[in-house]
């Protein structure tokens, strides 16, 4: 209804200022917010703010949402799997890190999220620096997508030709300093088996 799109208006806005005012910054922090929301179950309703920004892929050029979102994907996937190297002896959270860190690198985060990342906390953490980092390269290198697609490795495929090789830096920056951040963050915060 009227409500919504007033809601999904207000969120295309915010959205479009943080990429296209803030740059970098911006982007770096929808790389944080966007996880969060996540838990929330709220990142739907930014799937209209990219849907609105790609309507005006005229004037913009693409989705500069997109690569941020993949970013974060690939960075809950990058902490899933240095977790199960980190608990080698802990067989089910091991098998339970591999599948979800996998999924999340081909865009499905949920996995992750709920059933690894959150649960340790310091890995979530960690996803949180890597995807930050990545997302202000990502916006910094105006990495844009033209149409909506799987958010993760195989979401090449939506991007600009002329960017595609910074979404894959983009993707393997959130990428190692999530996963190095964890193993750090194990050490520091204390790796509970």
């Amino acid at each position: 209804g009227p409500a919504m799109r007033v809601v999904g208006d207000g969120l295309t806005e915010a959205v479009m200022w943080l990429f296209f005012s803030l740059g970098p910054v911006g982007g770096a922090i929808y790389g944080v917010v966007y996880p969060l929301l996540v838990i929330t179950g709220m990142h739907h309703s930014l799937v209209t703010a990219e849907t609105q920004i790609l309507a005006n892929i005229g004037t913009l050029g693409g989705s500069p949402t997109f690569a941020v979102v993949a970013a974060s994907n690939v960075a809950q996937g990058a902490a899933a799997l240095a977790v199960m190297m980190i608990m080698k002896k802990n067989a089910k959270m091991k098998s339970l890190a591999s599948a979800a860190g996998v999924s999340a690198l081909l865009g499905i985060t949920e996995p992750a999220v709920f059933g690894v990342n959150l649960k340790l906390k310091y890995p979530f953490v960690a996803a949180l620096i890597g995807s930050a980092v990545a997302s202000a390269y990502s916006t910094f290198m105006q990495v844009l997508s033209v149409s909506p697609g799987p958010a993760g490795l195989p979401g090449v495929i939506v991007i600009r030709p002329e960017s595609m090789i910074q979404y894959m830096i983009t993707l393997a920056i959130g990428f190692a300093i999530t996963f190095v951040v964890t193993f750090v963050l194990a050490k520091i915060w204390g790796n509970k088996e």
